[in-house]
């Protein structure tokens, strides 16, 4: 795969995660608690990616490579937790900034990886994506709650965590086979955290869970783990948390567009920030591919 499909399949899965916000307070204001939607999430998506596993009729995988996978998963199980779990102290504009930080986490942890500083590109970028979060999340508008903001770090290194580890974890595994072996790992933290019988009732189907626990399965647990797992290999870690930005912008728009929220210039002005950010490192390599490209044959002639 080249990296300009890469790129673009890491940012559809990032861009499939800001759809989750809209989708929630959509199933909030429908009456349900976050035991319902996350439970729900995380047993209808990991049923629809299981019933995608079989279709390639062969699951087995070597003993320490599932545990592996499942471990990683596990990560992507606490990021909902945590994030929701913020969502219940802080307000919406202050959850989602604080998950964003995992853009700058996600960079520091590639730099103590691989034991070198990030590059220019890269460290600029980071500096636009955090002042952009800022604006475009209004967070310096409303009061910080410590329980809230703990939980709200806690899923960002959460997610750094697991768009890192995606990556550099069993590349040689199909994409579908590994995307199940993760997804099962965020399966049992959820179903430990919120046991079936808390969001599998009578009461919540007729109510209508389904209709949104299928499309949170769907851009939670379905499109954006094969999207970075197909993704992410072909791409430096810190590329990956840089493009995962893309959700922020793609949440405040959805709330616009879908939820009819107000938004400031100030908010505007941070989303085009994101953007910039977000497309500032992919520009700066584009210039330098045909740089090298050039330098080959003149080493090959």
């Amino acid at each position: 795969m080249n990296r300009s499909k890469a790129t673009l399949f890491v940012l559809i899965g990032a861009i499939s995660y800001g759809v989750l916000s809209t989708i929630v307070k959509l199933a909030y204001g429908a009456g349900f608690d976050s035991a319902a939607v996350s439970g729900s999430q995380f047993f209808f998506g990991w049923l629809m990616i299981f019933i995608l596993a079989l279709l390639t009729k062969n699951l087995r995988l070597a003993p320490t490579t599932a545990l592996t996978l499942i471990t990683i998963g596990i990560s992507s199980g606490t990021t909902g937790y945590l994030y929701y779990q913020s969502l219940q102290t802080v307000s919406a504009s202050v959850a989602i900034i604080l998950l964003f930080q995992f853009t700058w986490i996600g960079v520091v942890i590639d730099s103590l990886l691989t034991k070198r500083l990030p590059s220019r590109p890269h460290f600029l970028s980071a500096v636009l994506l955090i002042g952009g979060a800022v604006l475009a999340s209004a967070a310096y508008s409303s009061p910080l709650d410590l329980r809230g903001t703990l939980f709200g770090l806690g899923a960002a290194i959460s997610f750094s965590i697991f768009l890192l580890a995606s990556g550099r974890v069993a590349n040689h595994v199909p994409v579908i086979k590994k995307s199940f072996y993760m997804m099962t790992g965020g399966l049992l933290f959820v179903m430990i955290m919120y046991p079936p019988t808390t969001f599998l009732t009578v009461s919540n189907f007729e109510q209508g869970l389904i209709w949104y626990a299928l499309p949170l399965g769907l851009f939670a647990l379905i499109l954006p783990p094969l999207l970075f797992a197909a993704g992410a290999p072909h791409l430096s870690s810190a590329s990956v948390s840089l493009l995962g930005a893309a959700e922020l912008p793609t949440a405040v728009i959805c709330s616009v567009l879908i939820l009819g929220e107000h938004l400031s210039a100030s908010q505007w002005i941070g989303i085009i920030i994101i953007l910039i950010g977000i497309f500032y490192p992919i520009y700066v390599s584009s210039l330098k591919q045909p740089t090298v490209s050039v330098q080959r044959q003149n080493d090959l002639s």
